[in-house]
């Protein structure tokens, strides 16, 4: 039963609720799998440090949870299996609604990265504002040092979080409307990141990610992903580290400027285009009201806010452990 083919309100509302509330409740279980899962790994890790006589650092203790997150994606899919026919972990998701043109591909790649940009400068007036209030903010985050951690996020968090969130996420909420399941599952992408260092970012690049995925397909999606973990987040980060200097972030923020230029010739040639397809794609407010009411995504939304005022309270020294 497809949602626009149920035309009284009552029945509508009940029915995206229900199904915005199985989805919730799925990430739910997702997310206590990921954290169990790299619970476990650091767990592990800590007894053979303490065997071998020495005393566990933090670094230690994560060098290993990459494997963790690898435990979390293989435990994950097998549950999306078992909710999930077959035909649509394996088919469905992967379907292809257009060729995806090089040119073309190249003018989503230069808005994609152009957004890194756009958050530099955000977490640049927003790094003055705390200094100016006098608050020391130290954001934590994955190490690729480490090899596990390198291999989930270069090459699994891709995958895994492009099957979930623009697979079963942005699938299932498509047929009450595209505009809104991309928002959707980029708002929950978003948040899953559990800090507002890279919370605002994913939800930027979730916009984009969902758009590929819905009017090209979830290759595509995995690519741009790949590229900004591997390419953007590492590679040129490496590089830059082989460099002296003002060298260094030249490399890395004169890519990015290159890009972000290409963004706005891409931007102001195709506005008409872009303005047309979002007043084609509207978002209906029964909908939305009924995603922010339901009780799964309630239940979700508030695990993920409540994490995400601990790790920040945590960045800024209001709690320690």
């Amino acid at each position: 039963m497809m949602e626009e083919r149920i035309y009284d309100p009552q029945l509508r509302r009940r029915y995206v609720r229900r199904t915005c509330s199985t989805l919730g409740l799925s990430l739910l279980i997702y997310l206590g799998i990921m954290n169990g899962a790299v619970l476990l790994a650091v767990m592990v890790e800590s007894v053979n440090v303490i065997l071998a006589d020495r005393l566990p650092t933090q670094d230690q203790l994560m060098a290993n949870s990459g494997w963790g997150y690898f435990l979390a994606i293989g435990v994950g899919i097998v549950c999306l299996l078992i909710w999930k026919k077959p035909s649509f972990v394996f088919r469905d998701i992967w379907r292809q609604k257009r060729t995806m043109e090089p040119g073309r591909f190249l003018e989503i790649l230069s808005v994609f990265v152009s957004v890194q940009l756009v958050m530099a400068l955000c977490a640049l007036a927003a790094s003055a504002l705390m200094e100016a209030l006098g608050v020391e903010y130290h954001a934590e985050s994955l190490s690729t040092d480490s090899f596990s951690i390198f291999l989930y996020a270069g090459l699994g968090a891709p995958v895994a979080e492009e099957i979930l969130f623009r697979g079963l996420v942005l699938r299932g909420l498509e047929p009450f409307g595209k505009k809104f399941a991309v928002f959707a599952s980029a708002l929950l992408f978003g948040l899953f990141h559990g800090n507002m260092t890279q919370g605002p970012f994913a939800f930027l690049v979730g916009l984009i990610l969902g758009y590929v995925a819905l009017e090209y397909d979830l290759t595509w999606a995995i690519v741009l992903h790949m590229f900004n973990n591997l390419i953007l987040s590492d590679t040129l980060y490496r590089l830059g580290q082989m460099l002296l200097g003002a060298w260094a972030d030249l490399l890395v923020w004169g890519t990015v400027l290159l890009f972000s230029v290409a963004a706005v010739v891409v931007l102001v040639r195709r506005r008409r285009q872009i303005g047309g397809y979002l007043r084609r794609e509207r978002m209906d407010g029964l909908t939305v009201r009924a995603f922010f009411t339901a009780p799964g995504t309630v239940a979700l939304l508030a695990i993920l806010l409540i994490q995400i005022v601990l790790n920040e309270s945590m960045a800024m020294g209001f709690i320690q452990f």
